[in-house]
């Protein structure tokens, strides 16, 4: 039985991460819908679970029938956006420094000016966008950028496209390329009736090498198999101006190997939780004779009146109802051998609660979510500020290996963007002169550094610096306060050095003073 759980669980993960493949002239209408409804019903709910937990909405913890059976006890569902701290360390690690993107046509590590990159860059905010498409591949594992002209700007467009509808068809050679983009964007509706927001019709679009295409609304189902869906749109384009980024070569998310540790970790501080709120509400325990009150009034009826027999059953049912309620429990007392009363006591009872064996628990589920995620536990008290720089990298060697990959994959993304902006370019005769292959792009590591330090070290090594740049580490001083300060050291120099000055020329007025009076003499 659990042998047939994981194969199912293995292969809805293999359907969920499936690479697309087919030639472009087999990709009729029919054939690309077949893509379409498999990424609708396979790929689209995993996208859909993990973007959930970035934003804190965790599954598992949140499914209705992990509720508890008892009503009368706790219920509370602690979710911890383990995921959002994964994916924005990582992504700010790689590119929290913006991206230094720069041409070396000569090769001789000197950067050429290229106005028009800098005012492409400039106009889409590469910056921020760049960014987002990190966070979209550390998230779901894929990342879309679609390139495009703007007919009035007269300038290329970079958009990101959610991952969530987007998917990408490769050829079927040894070395797949990408043939198609299809995108299936839902329409909103609201119902009449009811007032809700209902997304039951899409619109497709497919980018190929040559041609977008784009549909009428359509409803995804077995139905577009067999009608296809009807063309209201068709435009000829340069190139396939779609790009996907891979995070891995398996397309799986920072967050996705952890995802039942995070789990876990919900349930049990969840657990904790509806301990101590349970504890609060303990049950007192009542040992007497309190519940024979409605003892023996079954006796006194008709045991052919079953109406009554039946009033007599609700009443206690709706007293024991009560009873457990209030968080009460009512016991008889006993009668000794000697068949005397026995004494009526009452006390708190709840479940005992093994604190340090708990927390070990959580405290390892922890570390394991911040350990195979690669995620540095920032909080933990041995990731002390004043570590050795060493020290510090290899607490780090996780995060800065995976960074590593990561940075290669998004390179390979960017490169690719560029190099579609250059097909445009020179279809329209644009002022580009720039060889894609020749724009180079440096990732520079987001970690803390005691610049000052590293200054004062160099300085005792025999290295110099000029003092402008020195002030710019002056601790609570800003820009213009700065330069009034550099006004006012300079002032007092010019002072100091017309001083100066005047005593040296006062001196030589005494120096030929004594000279003439020794001469007289």
């Amino acid at each position: 039985m659990t042998e047939d759980y994981q194969t199912k669980n293995y292969n809805d993960l293999k359907q969920s991460l499936m690479v697309y493949q087919e030639d472009l002239s087999n990709l009729t209408s029919q054939r690309i819908g077949e893509f379409l409804l498999h990424h609708y019903n396979n790929q689209r709910q995993r996208l859909i679970k993990l973007d959930s937990y970035y934003k804190g909405v965790n599954t598992e913890i949140s499914r209705e029938k992990s509720r508890r059976l008892d009503d009368g006890g706790a219920d509370v569902r602690l979710s911890h956006p383990f995921a959002q701290e994964i994916a924005d360390f990582h992504t700010s690690f790689s590119v929290g420094n913006p991206i230094n993107i720069s041409v070396d046509s000569d090769g001789n590590g000197q950067e050429d000016e290229h106005p028009l990159l800098d005012k492409i860059n400039d106009v889409n905010d590469v910056d921020a966008l760049f960014y987002d498409l990190f966070a979209d591949m550390s998230k779901f594992g894929r990342a879309y950028a679609n390139v495009f002209r703007d007919p009035n700007e007269k300038i290329e467009r970079i958009v990101r496209l959610n991952p969530i509808n987007t998917f990408m068809i490769y050829s079927k050679d040894i070395d797949p390329k990408p043939v198609m983009a299809v995108r299936y964007t839902p329409q909103q509706q609201v119902d009449t009736v009811s007032g809700d927001l209902l997304n039951s019709m899409y619109i497709v679009e497919t980018w190929t090498d040559g041609e977008y295409r784009q549909s009428q609304p359509i409803e995804i189902g077995a139905s577009i198999l067999e009608d296809g869906w009807t063309i209201d749109d068709t435009q000829d384009i340069v190139s396939l101006p779609v790009v996907e980024f891979w995070n891995n070569s398996q397309r799986m998310g920072d967050y996705e190997g952890v995802i039942s540790l995070i789990d876990a970790y919900d349930a049990s501080q969840s657990d904790t939780a509806n301990y101590m709120q349970d504890s609060n509400d303990a049950m007192l325990v009542i040992q007497g004779d309190i519940n024979d009150l409605l003892d023996g009034i079954e006796l006194a009826a008709n045991p052919e009146d079953k109406e009554y027999l039946e009033k007599v059953v609700a009443a206690k049912k709706d007293m024991i109802k009560q009873i457990r309620e209030s968080r009460t429990l009512f016991l008889k007392s006993g009668i000794s051998g000697t068949g005397a009363q026995t004494n009526v006591s009452a006390s708190y009872i709840h479940k005992e609660y093994d604190a340090a064996g708990v927390e070990a628990y959580k405290n390892r589920l922890f570390k394991n979510i911040h350990t195979f995620s690669r995620t540095p536990d920032v909080s933990d008290e041995n990731f002390a500020s004043n570590a050795s720089g060493v020290a510090m990298q290899y607490k780090q060697l996780g995060v800065i290996q995976l960074a590593k990959t990561k940075r290669r994959m998004f390179e390979k993304g960017l490169s690719a963007i560029y190099g579609i902006i250059q097909d445009l370019e020179l279809a329209v005769s644009g002022a580009w002169n720039i060889d894609s292959n020749d724009i180079k792009f440096m990732f520079t590591d987001n970690t803390p550094t005691d610049d000052v330090n590293t200054i004062q070290l160099l300085q005792q090594a025999g290295a110099s610096f000029p003092q402008a740049y020195l002030d710019k580490y002056a601790p609570g001083i800003d820009a213009q306060q700065l330069g009034n300060l550099r006004e006012q050291q300079d002032q007092a120099m010019a002072d100091m050095q017309e001083e100066m000055t005047h005593i040296k020329l006062r001196q030589q007025a005494v120096d030929s003073d004594e000279e003439e009076v020794t001469g007289d003499e």
